[in-house]
Parts: structure tokens; sequence; C-alpha cells
């Protein structure tokens, strides 16, 4: 008897966890690397939503920032929303954050506006490790991105378009190594 009762305890706490388990699963199955999420700040809202934040790696295998997502039941299903930027009016009112205020759209505003120099890819390049070592040596700090399939080497982001204008004079009058600014795109 004593230990039917442990089954069923048992078996009671594993249901609990399991809107949140299929929730969890929903949100990974959406990532570029789904075993690689790892989840944080986890709630169950009244309507039976789940939401939290979540990181995964990237195509290279380096862990990027924290999203918010909400996953919204629907008859046993989670659809999955994410919101990168803390901006996406769906997700705030399901997770109990409320609308934007003028003084977050600002804030919002300003991270939208950053901007990355990116190293002109050609002959004048070479070597992919070559010119990152370069870069490193001379003080810049470049990052390695793909893009369409094709490597790219970003320095940024910065905060204003003058600012990486500036960072592109440098490197051009330091180093000859010729470059764009460009939009930063997470």
């Amino acid at each position: 008897m004593r230990r039917l009762a442990v089954v069923m305890a048992v078996l009671a706490l594993t249901g609990c966890g399991s809107d949140v388990e299929v929730a969890h699963k929903a949100v990974a199955d959406k990532l570029q690397n789904p075993k690689s999420a790892k989840f944080t700040n986890v709630r169950t809202t009244d309507q039976g939503n789940i939401c939290g934040q979540v990181k995964s790696k990237d195509a290279s295998g380096v862990y990027g920032g924290y999203q918010s997502y909400a996953a919204i039941k629907n008859d046993g299903q989670f659809k999955v929303v994410f919101d990168p930027d803390g901006t996406n009016a769906e997700v705030r009112t399901l997770c109990g954050a409320g609308p934007i205020s003028g003084e977050e759209h600002a804030a919002a505003d300003q991270a939208a506006a950053s901007w990355d120099v990116q190293i002109v890819s050609g002959s004048n390049m070479g070597a992919l490790t070559d010119m990152t070592a370069r870069l490193v040596e001379h003080g810049f700090v470049p990052v390695v991105v793909t893009r369409d399939g094709k490597p790219l080497v970003l320095i940024g982001p910065f905060t204003s378009k003058a600012e990486a204008d500036d960072k592109k004079a440098q490197l051009m009058a330091s180093q000859g190594i010729e470059s764009v600014v460009v939009k930063h795109q997470e």
C-alpha cells in the first residue's frame, strides 16, 4: 500500500511539469541548436501559457544572448512567439509585462540603431584567420559571422554611425584595409 502511494505521488509530480516540458520542447525546436537550449525565469500564466527566457548555441557553437518567449497553449500544443529585444506586444501582454512605454521605445530604437564596420572581402582580405589575426594584433576586435553561407569579418557594434565611420577611417589609415559601414544585425 505504501509503495502504491509513493508511485502515485511520483506520477502526480511528473504530470505537473509536463506542460513546461512540452513548451520547452516546442521552444527548443524553433532554435538553431535545440539541444543547447538553456531556460531561465520560467513561469506559467493563469491562462496556462509558459513564459521565460531562452538562449542557445548558433551554428558555430557559440551561445547567443537570452531572448524572451511566450509558449501559448492551445489544445495541449504550444505556439511559440519570440521577443529578442523586449518590444513584442503579444509576448509582453501574455507574460504580464504590459504595453511598451515611451522610454522603452526610445531605448529599443537606440539599440536598433547599431552599426558595424564590415571588412570588404576580396583578394585583399587573404585567409580569414590571417585577417582576424592582423586585426587583433593592431588593436581591433573582429567578429566572424556567417551570412548567406559566407563568412564576414565585422568590427563593432557601435552605437552611432559616426563612431563606426571613425573606426572605418582608422582601419584604412593604419592598416590600408577597405571596409564599409553596415547596420548591425543580431
